[in-house]
């Protein structure tokens, strides 16, 4: 396990997601980016598990909790590529105790959320690193009626969630007690991480499976108080405002447990600053409205069969007193929380309506009729109201005055086609729509749910950036040189692959030259274009790899910054022996399918799952070029880039791919040019000669030398280097040829 100091490097690059909603206005959007204008899916992951809370996208990955066969636990981390969801890491039992319902949040790189439903007992709060899915530390809080169904909200280093029957607790987010002692995060990290190559040395003594996340020690943050326990019952989410926690609780008519109120509590000590009644449960929480708070209350919880019984009311209380500023029935229940924005309080009821009241009055600004009952709340961004009712149709309304923008049928869409029920609220992320469905009843109960990607049918793409030169039959991409070693991996692995994804989704970026966010299935139609047809990928110890014959050469700027052109072959030495390599014959094979792929996306590009573009090595049939590099040659080679050569890890360099192997007696190096030299008959060194480039020559003291065949004795070494701590399962590989593209690529 990496140190937590590279943890908290990696979440300098990410924006915080600290409560439910993304902040105490409850927009469901941070960014204020505009959603699509033509929507689309433009990805969807489906699954047999029902997604009651709602998706978190973050940076370049989406979280989100699942209830799994017969309520089973399950928390999961995707990678969100342009079409394909990867599966970056999950969790599930034994590390997970109790069903997950909770929408996670995310601060300083650290994933929160609880455990636990309405009808469990006894729950726990989970804090993981974001990026890998290692724990970091767990509360558990027993207890009958004990439950974490709500975020948790992150404000100044420490957590406050709303429990159940155990009322409101807050706990130091960094400070950690393990084994009876009192440390940080980074001391606790460092136990773990020892305790962890323990067990995986015993474990390897007896070749009993490596060690799960439940074996590893489990730290427990620092509890600084607690709120109404037996007294409160506290599910909804819980709003801090300055130095005030508002925390809505409930009473349970069934079990006569708990209150029905509004309560500000102090957030240094948790002492009751005010109480207020309430007469219907605020199952919504409170939304801060300048200085009110605004509460949504519903006669039902999230049970469809209930809905013709659902009443409800907005209640306005005061900030600094408590005193009932004004309130309003609605002839249904409101489950999720207000929205604010621009002094209108937008929300959503079971009696299918949208509602925009002004905040400060509670007078009405418009209406809007859907037709369909709503469970999930609306986000709001650049003027519009994005809301999903309860059969997964998303309604875009003008935020001024009401005016229909679009509907969308998600759930039976194309790239999608799952009807579901929506019950948490979607999320806007740089101008994307995430939404997610569940069947735990209705019409279709028990049928595959959906994570579901909504964007622009028209929206722009990285790999646009991709330029095919049809004269001189080459493709080239624009990449940044990788880095050697990722933060959230020990070592430095050797290199595996020459192009892929970024971190994190690429899933060979710890082993690659470099990385680009070009897509494999636009290399993939790029060569087409050029008049090439794929061959079929070698995977494993089976087979050579065929297809049409290419070059790999990079673009690197020279010290005065002007491009050299260089054989992809000389970025790369074997670090064992300082030596570079031949050149080698690469090959357009076009990517294979795995059972993963089949089952995410059928119609989608297998490569584009993993993001790796080009491999040395046979480690992957996901891919649209390969090298006739075989795996007994792997075990004898550890390459690693040259380091005299190659600049400073994140410069921005071009791939180039060309058409063609090279013509005969013609090496794929550009020589340096010499005066009044003859041009050479190959096309591409012709244009790089034309150029006034410094061209780069065998490097000295360094001898090329050829790579030896090893015997059929030989040791073989796993196909993949082991994954960050992933615990999604390996995928296995349909012996396949190639795949086409699809159709419209």
């Amino acid at each position: 396990m990496a140190a937590l100091a590279g943890l908290l490097a990696c979440a300098t690059a990410q924006a915080d997601w600290p409560t439910y909603r993304g902040s105490a206005q409850r927009t469901g959007c941070l960014d204020d980016q505009a959603g699509p204008e033509t929507p689309a899916i433009l990805w969807a992951h489906k699954s047999q598990g029902n997604y009651i809370a709602a998706p978190l996208p973050e940076g370049t990955a989406v979280y989100f909790p699942a209830l799994g066969v017969f309520n089973s636990p399950l928390f999961q981390c995707l990678a969100a590529p342009e079409n394909l969801p990867r599966l970056l890491w999950s969790k599930n039992r034994p590390f997970l105790r109790r069903p997950v319902v909770c929408a996670p949040v995310i601060s300083e790189g650290l994933l929160i959320f609880g455990d636990g439903m309405h009808q469990t007992d006894d729950a726990a709060l989970y804090c993981l690193m974001a990026n890998t899915g290692r724990p970091v530390w767990q509360y558990p809080v027993p207890g009958k009626l004990v439950h974490i169904e709500a975020s948790p909200t992150v404000e100044n280093g420490r957590v406050y969630v709303g429990a159940g029957a155990a009322g409101v607790l807050c706990l130091d987010m960094k400070r950690v007690v393990l084994e009876g002692q009192e440390m940080d995060l980074a001391a606790s990290q460092a136990v773990i991480e020892q305790r962890w190559k323990d067990l995986k040395g015993a474990g390897a003594m007896d070749y009993s499976p490596a060690p799960g996340d439940d074996a590893l020690p489990k730290p427990a943050p620092k509890l600084i108080w607690q709120s109404g326990k037996e007294s409160l019952h506290v599910d909804a989410p819980v709003t801090v405002a300055g130095k005030s926690v508002l925390a809505g609780s409930a009473f349970l008519d069934e079990e006569k447990a708990g209150k029905r109120a509004l309560l500000c509590l102090r957030a240094d000590d948790g002492g009751t600053a005010w109480e207020t009644p309430l007469t219907v449960n605020p199952w919504a929480g409170a939304t801060v409205a300048g200085q009110l708070a605004l509460v949504g209350c519903s006669s039902i919880r999230f049970d469809a069969d209930l809905i013709r019984k659902a009443a409800g009311e907005v209640v306005a209380v005061e900030l600094a007193s408590g005193r009932v500023a004004w309130r309003k029935p609605v002839p249904g229940g409101i489950l999720s929380p207000i929205a604010v924005k621009d002094g209108l309080a937008v929300f959503t009821a079971t009696d299918g309506k949208v509602r925009a009241w002004k905040a400060d009055s509670g007078d009405e600004q418009w209406i809007y009729d859907a037709g369909k009952p709503f469970f999930a709340g609306p986000a709001v961004a650049a003027g519009v109201v994005y809301a999903a009712d309860l059969a997964g149709v998303l309604h875009a309304l003008k935020l001024a005055d009401g005016g229909t923008q679009w509907i969308f049928d998600a759930a039976n869409a194309a790239g999608a086609q799952l009807p579901g029920m929506v019950y948490g609220s979607p999320v806007l992320y740089r101008g994307r729509i995430y939404l997610a469905t569940c069947n735990i009843q209705g019409s279709h109960a028990g049928e595959p749910c959906m994570v579901a990607c909504i964007a622009d049918k028209q929206a722009p793409s990285p790999s646009a950036l991709l330029t095919i030169d049809a004269q001189n039959r080459t493709v080239t991409i624009p990449c940044r040189v990788a880095p050697r070693k990722l933060p959230t991996l020990a070592d430095i692995y050797p290199l595996e692959v020459v192009a892929c994804f970024p971190a994190p989704l690429g899933q060979k970026a710890h082993e690659t030259v470099v990385a680009t966010e070009v897509k494999p299935s636009d290399l993939h139609a790029a060569l087409v274009e050029l008049g090439l047809n794929p061959g079929a990928p070698s995977m494993g110890v089976q087979g050579r790899p065929s297809g049409p014959e290419v070059r790999v050469l990079l673009e690197l700027p020279d010290i005065a910054g002007r491009p050299r052109l260089v054989p992809i072959e000389d970025t790369m030495l074997d670090a064992r022996t300082g030596r570079g390599i031949l050149p080698l014959k690469w090959h357009f094979t076009g990517s294979a399918r795995t059972r993963e792929t089949e089952g995410s996306s059928p119609n989608g590009y297998p490569a584009d799952l993993g993001g790796t573009l080009i491999t040395l090595f046979p480690v992957t049939g996901e891919t649209v070029v390969q090298s006739t590099l075989s795996m007994k040659t792997r075990a004898l080679l550890n390459l690693d880039t040259d380091k005299g050569l190659m600049p400073p890890e994140g410069t921005p360099v071009r791939l180039i791919i060309a058409a063609g192997a090279p013509p005969p007696g013609v090496r794929p190096l550009p020589q340096r040019r010499a005066t009044g030299g003859e041009p050479s008959p190959d096309p591409l060194r012709a244009s790089a000669l034309a150029k006034p480039v410094e061209l780069r020559q065998a490097p000295s003291p360094f001898v090329r030398m050829p790579i030896p065949e090893p015997s059929e004795t030989a040791a073989l070494v796993q196909l993949d280097a082991p994954p960050p701590d992933n615990d999604a399962p390996v995928r296995p590989v349909i012996p396949a040829g190639r795949i086409e593209l699809p159709a419209g690529k």
